[in-house]
């Protein structure tokens, strides 16, 4: 059995975006028993527009070593996809990228490094393909195919097609965060897809013992009901603008991202100009359970398209890590937490959030909390080793 001495992330967002995180970079905090190389996205051209110093530094490989994992910035990410100078630039950083593997662990680099890339980095073939690594991981994270964002426009959805075709068909192993997804994809290449779930951050979400006050919170009335996360196409906007209204006495708190041209924006501003509907945009992700702690009650609204049923919403861990009564729309993904979760249609939700709240004796939200242990990264970890120890002979 080989033992594998670095794991190079390809990230699907920059290391230090600290309002959206996701499992690329919980699962690079985790791994910390190999060396840990992270690189960041290419930046793109809009945003070096608006960073115009960036193109001074941008010709070289530029690293960082942020909470012992070395985290890198590929050269010429300014470079755009058109004309294939995309391709021309991550042909360039792998060549690069290459003499630096070398250096660290000698011509026979690809012997002990495991090269993990996500569903999300589908515009990172080319660097992929370029750097040829022996043991490669890829995980899905959502359903692409099936997103708005990628269906919907031909040429991205194509990109996507490329992306997936190639990593199917040269991973060591792919794995998968829900049964919809493996066995979608697997029967689509051919291919076994191990279902790995998303995990959480146990202690980040239990670790304060003593509550934290936050001024723009302590001016909302309670109770307080609230979603945490992104604000897009899955999200159920009318079953929440009938909520507001059937619960005035609740206060809605939503925090996240809203994602312009991925919802209906007329459903949007209804909601948002609601009295008892507050909008307070993202919030840093080390700073959620001081909000959290301000709810009665933690909301999963997702409608029923079909990349919202194959997904495993990483708030549904974090929420039923923190004790609190959770109530949900009817994800596939839920159905291992019944005894916790709290289920309902559009029409009996605001009803499901009453009894979950009255229901919710702290018997049962110590035993909630407790549960997550096994669902931990570093439990997940462990099941990615074992599926590489049976796949292709190596371990993390």
């Amino acid at each position: 059995m080989g033992k594998i001495r670095a794991v190079v992330f390809i990230g699907m967002n920059p290391w230090r975006l600290s309002e959206i995180h996701d499992s690329v970079r919980f699962l690079a905090s985790t791994c910390s028993q190999v060396d840990r190389l992270y690189i960041d996205p290419p930046r793109g051209l809009k945003a070096t527009i608006r960073t115009p110093s960036y193109i001074l530094g941008a010709f070289r490989w530029r690293q960082a070593v942020w909470e012992g994992v070395t985290v890198y910035e590929p050269p010429l990410g300014f470079a755009p996809v058109s004309l294939g100078l995309r391709k021309l630039a991550d042909g360039l950083a792998a060549a690069t990228f290459d003499r630096t593997l070398q250096q660290l662990y000698g011509q026979d680099w690809r012997e002990q490094t495991l090269l993990y890339i996500s569903s999300w980095s589908y515009t990172q073939t080319s660097f992929i393909k370029e750097l040829k690594p022996k043991y490669l991981l890829f995980h899905i994270l959502d359903d692409s195919f099936a997103f708005p964002l990628i269906k919907n426009y031909p040429r991205v959805l194509s990109v996507n097609r490329s992306f997936f075709q190639y990593m199917m068909a040269n991973s060591s192993a792919v794995i998968a965060v829900s049964r919809e997804l493996s066995e979608k994809y697997g029967a689509l290449y051919q291919r076994k897809v191990h279902v790995v779930k998303n995990g959480v951050d146990v202690d980040h979400f239990q670790g304060r013992k003593t509550l934290v006050s936050v001024p723009e919170m302590d001016e909302i009335p309670q109770p307080v009901l609230m979603y945490t996360g992104s604000i897009n196409s899955w999200v159920d906007l009318p079953l929440l603008n009938g909520l507001a209204d059937a619960r005035p006495g609740y206060s809605l708190v939503l925090i996240g991202h809203y994602y312009e041209g991925t919802t209906d924006s007329g459903l949007w501003q209804e909601l948002i100009g609601k009295s008892n509907v507050y909008w307070l945009k993202s919030k840093p992700y080390a700073r959620l359970p001081e909000y959290i702690q301000y709810a009665a009650a933690l909301l999963l609204p997702r409608t029923e398209a079909e990349h919202s049923r194959a997904s495993d919403p990483l708030k549904l861990y974090e929420y039923l890590s923190t004790g609190k009564p959770v109530v949900s729309t009817a994800l596939p993904a839920v159905e291992d937490f019944r005894e916790f979760v709290h289920v309902s249609d559009q029409s009996g939700f605001a009803i499901a959030i009453d009894n979950a709240i009255m229901t919710h004796y702290p018997s049962k939200a110590e035993r909630q909390a407790k549960m997550m242990d096994k669902h931990s990264w570093p439990a997940r970890l462990r099941e990615i080793s074992n599926i590489l120890a049976a796949s292709v002979g190596i371990t993390l």
